[in-house]
């Protein structure tokens, strides 16, 4: 009987413990939260790191929700003192537990980033959640595009991204991603490309084509145009669209809807040559036609014909461009350690052809089921 008295007695101590870990109005109106950091370097070598914050404002009184918008700027000889350089102007303190979105200047990824990357990974209040983000463009006007939309930069890529999940020629990589591949074969990782793109009446932050990263630094950039085939040979594109000419009117197209893709890998070493293969089963259909068009069994004959031509022609260019430059962003040093253990290959990708075998299947349109 003692023994649980004694018991219900020590529960009953740690439950106010338990119940003390959140914010409340007077520790809210205290802090200032980071939305998004910046990483840049400036021509000395010196970190600066960059902080759009939010100073919020609660109020039992009030039933909303207020905030104001704060920039903060800071220098130093590591990113640990820059943030140090910024505690000195903010009058309160800053918390970086709501951060949205790393992002590197181009200058900053050149040099390498080795250094931002160990301060995320070890300061407990940074998030490993976050994506990752190379930016080309100046810091200053990307924090005024945002800012005339009266938006939080971190909060606006976090949704960019979200609604760019099926567009298959976006790229993204968050940080913890990034330290675990970063650490396995090749040391070579892909991130996402921000920039800024000029509209009919303003601008407009948007996500496009990749940055590649080898040993932490910035040597490569995967265009738009060439987003989408190394998407479909990683097996990350689950939508999009894809064109091609129409054969029933000269100077008009078909826009073919991707509806699903599944890329499976194989990987063969024979002691002299590694062929990587790559099955594809797109799945896709006739979305839209400029002009009159009239669905048949050959037409769509036609249509799976040519694409299929044309896919693997993309593929083999974007594997080729990366091999000669001797840039593993397919994995392949990976594979390698996974189907082959005990085999000692350096530079694998050196020595890698690759097969692509492609399959394209039209489901039915409007009118016509069973297509093919």
């Amino acid at each position: 009987m003692k023994i649980k008295k004694l018991t219900k007695c020590f529960i009953i101590f740690l439950i106010p413990l338990l119940l003390g870990g959140c914010f409340n109005y007077k520790d809210i109106n205290k802090v200032t939260f980071a939305t998004s950091i910046i990483f840049d370097t400036d021509d000395f070598g010196n970190a600066v790191v960059y902080l759009d914050c939010v100073k919020p404002y609660r109020s039992t009184n009030e039933s909303s929700d207020k905030g104001r918008r704060i920039i903060y700027k800071g220098v130093g000889k590591t990113a640990l003192e820059a943030l140090k350089d910024i505690n000195m102007a903010s009058s309160f303190e800053i918390n970086y537990s709501q951060n949205r979105a790393y992002i590197f200047t181009e200058k900053a990824g050149r040099k390498g980033i080795k250094k931002y990357i160990d301060l995320i990974n070890n300061n407990q209040q940074f998030q490993v959640k976050p994506d990752m983000f190379l930016y080309s463009g100046d810091v200053e006007e990307l924090l005024k595009v945002t800012s005339s939309d009266e938006e939080y930069l971190g909060l606006y890529l976090e949704e960019l991204v979200h609604r760019n999940k099926r567009n298959p020629r976006a790229m993204q990589a968050n940080v913890n991603d990034y330290l675990s591949n970063s650490l396995m074969g090749s040391n070579t990782e892909v991130i996402g490309v921000i920039e800024i793109r000029k509209d009919a009446l303003d601008k407009k932050v948007e996500i496009g084509g990749g940055a590649i990263l080898k040993n932490n630094a910035l040597v490569e950039k995967i265009s738009t145009s060439d987003a989408l085939s190394y998407n479909i040979l990683m097996d990350n594109v689950n939508g999009g669209t894809l064109e091609l000419p129409n054969p029933q009117s000269q100077n008009t197209f078909i826009t073919l809807e991707i509806l699903s893709n599944k890329t499976q890998s194989d990987l063969k070493y024979d002691g002299n040559e590694i062929k990587l293969i790559k099955n594809i089963e797109m799945k896709v259909s006739v979305a839209e036609s400029q002009e009159r068009l009239i669905v048949d069994r050959e037409l769509l004959k036609y249509i799976k014909e040519i694409k299929e031509k044309e896919i693997q022609g993309h593929l083999d260019y974007i594997f080729k461009k990366y091999k000669e430059e001797n840039l593993d962003v397919f994995g392949i040093e990976r594979l390698v350690d996974i189907h082959y253990p005990k085999e000692d290959i350096s530079s694998p990708i050196g020595i890698t052809n690759l097969e692509v075998n492609v399959d394209l299947l039209i489901e039915g349109t409007g009118v016509i089921r069973d297509s093919l």
